[in-house]
């Protein structure tokens, strides 16, 4: 064979006794070393001694075969593709797994959080796939024993003959490694498929240089696409459907021997961010026919994918070589080769071809959003009481209200929003405040009778997003319980505004006092803690001082713990200058 390339740089007589050194001690005894002068007569020295003989080539085959097996003269341009990441092995299985991402939370402090918020089970979205094996080739050779003999006569005769021998087993293997790796596309798209690009028949005779730019640009903004989109975006790149990240550094691109002649080779270097040297290992040929997908649908330009393609895995890699046959003298080298090949599905992987592209489908908006009214949410009470719904609110304490949103375009809408800002109207305490997740804490020095809580949409409608979303209707929460201080609703006799007789000027002020008559008999000023408000002519603050501002009456109402009290203030005209 004209093309076979021997083991460079070793003659028969280093072969001789490095074969030698590696027999047994009672071998060594028994057979001299070789010289370039004596080896003939070191060989025949030997056949004398058939189980000497019989040690001396098996050794020879064990040691020789492994040596040439990297000195072969072709091959496999896929070995260095393979191995993905969070392999497990179990007996003649590997699994392979993948984790998922995990819901953000938002921390309220205003939560009450109980026990299956703390001690519950938050599971990690895990996926895995099993490579089991997929071959276990052996392949035989036989070898007349007295023709490896002989083969001392020359120079470099023995690693001639070793060469010519075992050149075809090897690359045999070699041939079926390539051959199961490139099925391994036809099977990626068995198991979920490729994310399809349509291009066009850049390796047609009729195309034109335009096409090929097209494609160029093609791959270029898909690679970018890659590498600028969130994990959450990911899924529709793989089989799995998986949050797979795209790592830049790892991304190989397979394509037809016709596509990389017609493809810029600086610009694909540059579009992989790698040196012109480089190019070879990572933009691969392959023939169109040996992709196994396409057909009638369309025909494969590329693929674009990441060193973990596929899995490869060699579980055995081996020779060994049978007894001596007593009637023709011959023995059987086997050189075996066991292990998986298999697609991962998890890899990212774009389909440049001819065919019809992924449909990545239209995004439809939801349009006119209606925010419901809120309710009131189940209230779990402490220390194994009941669960109940709440009607009202007490000072101190809190309550959860919630609401839903939903379009009118529910049914064909891509999705639909959930974020809802709550609003809380008539609080007079800076304590009482309601938060994003609907919990109302009412303050203890809410005077207050009741509240008003509305909810809002946050979506902002890309088509006009200076609009704020319709507001909803009014939850009323009434409020209920012991004010600060120790006064409960119906512990008062009456409220009482002070002075009795009010005449103010316009444009002057005065303070009125409110005082809580409670059923002991006993009074308490509670003019900062009241509610205070007045019909007309003037204006009254939160401590009760009112400031006139123009003639004629004004009803002034104060209202605390369940009380009301109205006094009438005349306002007269200010005094001219």
């Amino acid at each position: 064979m004209a093309d076979i390339r021997p083991l460079a740089g070793k003659g028969d007589v280093e072969i001789y006794n490095a074969v030698r050194n590696a027999c047994s001690p009672q071998f060594q005894v028994r057979v001299p070393a070789a010289t370039q002068g004596n080896i003939r007569n070191a060989v025949d020295n030997m056949r004398n001694y058939p189980y000497l003989r019989d040690e001396f080539t098996g050794v020879l085959i064990q040691r020789l075969i492994g040596l040439y097996i990297q000195h072969a003269d072709w091959d496999d341009p896929l070995k260095l593709i393979g191995s993905p990441r969070t392999l497990k092995r179990y007996g003649s299985t590997y699994e392979q797994a993948a984790v998922g991402l995990v819901q953000a939370r938002t921390r309220n402090f205003n939560k009450e959080y109980l026990g299956d918020d703390v001690y519950g089970r938050y599971n990690v979205p895990t996926a895995s796939v099993f490579h089991p094996l997929t071959f276990d080739h052996y392949y035989p050779v036989t070898i007349p024993e007295d023709a490896l003999l002989t083969a001392f006569d020359g120079e470099s005769g023995m690693s001639d003959y070793i060469a010519e021998i075992m050149n075809a087993p090897i690359l045999s293997d070699r041939n079926d490694m390539y051959v199961m790796k490139v099925q391994t596309f036809a099977e990626y798209a068995r198991k979920g498929g490729f994310f399809r690009v349509h291009t066009a028949d850049v390796g047609a005779s009729s195309s034109t240089e335009t096409d090929a730019k097209n494609l160029l640009r093609l791959i270029q903004q898909t690679a970018n696409e890659l590498k600028s989109l969130p994990l959450s975006a990911m899924p529709r790149y793989n089989a799995m459907s998986w949050t797979t990240p795209w790592r830049d550094s790892e991304a190989i691109l397979f394509a037809t021997p016709q596509v990389i002649a017609a493809l810029n080779v600086e610009a694909l270097a540059a579009a992989f961010n790698i040196d012109r040297a480089n190019v070879p290992y990572r933009i691969i040929p392959i023939p169109e026919d040996m992709f196994g997908i396409g057909g009638t649908a369309g025909k494969v330009q590329a693929v674009l994918t990441s060193e973990d393609f596929f899995f490869q895995w060699n579980e055995m890699l081996e020779t060994a070589n049978s007894p001596v046959n007593p009637i023709d003298g011959t023995r059987n080298i086997f050189y075996k080769h066991r292990g998986s090949v298999t697609p991962n599905p998890f890899a990212n992987a774009v389909l440049f071809w001819t065919g019809e592209g992924s449909r990545t489908g239209t995004i439809v908006n939801p349009d006119t959003l209606t925010t419901s009214k809120p309710t009131f949410t189940i209230k779990i009470k402490k220390y194994g009481q009941p669960a109940v719904t709440p009607q009202n609110v007490s000072r101190g304490d809190l309550v959860q209200v919630e609401a839903t949103i939903t379009s009118a375009n529910n049914a064909t809408a891509s999705y639909q929003p959930v974020g809802i800002k709550y609003m809380l109207e008539g609080a007079t305490s800076q304590f009482t405040v309601i938060d994003n997740d609907g919990i109302l804490h009412c303050g203890l020095d809410e005077t207050a009778e009741s509240l008003k809580v509305t909810a809002q949409a946050t979506y902002i409608n890309p088509a006009t997003p200076e609009v704020d979303q319709t507001v909803s209707a009014a939850l009323d929460v009434p409020v209920v319980g012991t004010w600060v201080g120790g006064i409960k609703i119906g512990a008062l006799t009456a409220l009482a505004i002070t002075p009795e007789t009010v005449t103010v000027k316009a444009n002057e002020s005065v303070k009125l006092t409110c005082m809580a008559v409670k059923t002991d008999g006993t009074k308490a000023d509670v003019s900062n803690l009241a509610n205070w408000s007045v019909n007309s002519n003037a204006t009254i603050d939160k401590t009760g001082k009112l400031t006139a501002t123009s003639a004629g009456t004004a009803k002034v109402t104060v209202k605390f713990a369940g009380a009301t009290a109205e006094k009438t203030v005349t306002v007269t005209a200010a005094q001219s200058g």
